[in-house]
């Protein structure tokens, strides 16, 4: 019973660290995966936003060539205003020149055709004006766009940055995950096994008391019965004592009840066969 006893606190403390290290296997298993699942949803989220920012850096490029392409135009623009203005200006110093020296029909011809150059050559600056202010809006457009196009390069190269520490940790948490699935059965095992060994040393320990119980309940209702013979024997020689001093005192009564003569008789035969005695007794002192 001592041993089984022992056996059984030593089971119980088994199954405390079995079911100690189930529940840590459990949890560390548990922990490993949601690092995985984290990991390849930040590892997702990062391929997600690398593509966002890919087809935003395409859009800004593309933006940019047009740009670029707008600037060039513009400046061929520009430079075809402006030989056209300095064509002009020096058609209208000509004319001016040709004026001074000519009179009559011939002047106003010349002063209509420098009315109409100088006209040209307001047109062709206004023009040249706008085609400046446009070329500006244009570079301020590009340099808007190299800015975001720079700034995504840089979150690209940030992104880029942090996807093999989550690789690593997908990489780790994976083979962690491996690991912990191969482990757990056989701790799951061990803590079953030891579960049911207690079970067993338990029920055994339970029906060894109930025996011991039964015993006892056995062991006291024999002493009980042994003592309730004990006290009908004791009772019933006390009654065979009681009946034999009955007895006795009954035949003492009746011997008392005798006549006397008879007492005197048996008082003096009594007496006669005390006397040889005494001459028995004189005659071993003659001796």
């Amino acid at each position: 019973m001592t041993t089984l006893t022992k056996k059984i606190q030593q089971l119980d403390q088994k199954k405390s660290k079995s079911s100690k290290l189930r529940r840590q296997t459990s949890q560390a298993l548990k922990s490993a995966k949601s690092l995985r699942r984290k990991s390849t949803s930040g590892i997702n989220s990062i391929q997600r936003k690398m593509d966002k920012i890919h087809s935003e850096l395409d859009d800004t490029s593309t933006i940019i060539q047009q740009k670029l392409a707008q600037r060039d135009s513009i400046k061929r623009l520009k430079d075809g205003i402006e030989e056209r203005l300095k064509q002009e200006k020096e058609r209208k110093k000509q004319i001016e020149q040709e004026i001074s020296s000519v009179t009559g029909e011939a002047k106003k011809q010349l002063e209509f055709t420098l009315n109409t150059i100088t006209d040209q050559v307001s047109e062709l600056r206004k023009e040249l004006n706008s085609r400046n202010l446009t070329a500006k809006k244009i570079s301020e457009s590009i340099d808007y766009y190299s800015s975001q196009k720079s700034k995504l390069s840089n979150q690209i190269k940030k992104t880029l940055e942090s996807k093999p520490t989550l690789m690593n940790l997908v990489k780790s948490s994976k083979n962690q995950v491996a690991k912990l699935e191969k482990k757990l059965p056989s701790v799951i095992n061990q803590d079953q096994k030891v579960k049911e060994n207690l079970a067993k040393a338990s029920t055994l320990l339970k029906e060894l008391n109930e025996r011991k119980k039964i015993s006892r309940k056995k062991s006291s209702r024999k002493k009980a019965t042994e003592r309730k013979r004990k006290s009908l024997e004791e009772k019933r020689i006390l009654q065979m004592a009681k009946k034999l001093a009955a007895k006795m005192l009954s035949e003492k009564r009746k011997a008392s009840r005798k006549p006397k003569a008879k007492r005197k008789a048996s008082k003096a035969k009594r007496k006669v066969s005390r006397k040889p005695k005494a001459k028995r007794k004189t005659s071993r002192k003659r001796r």
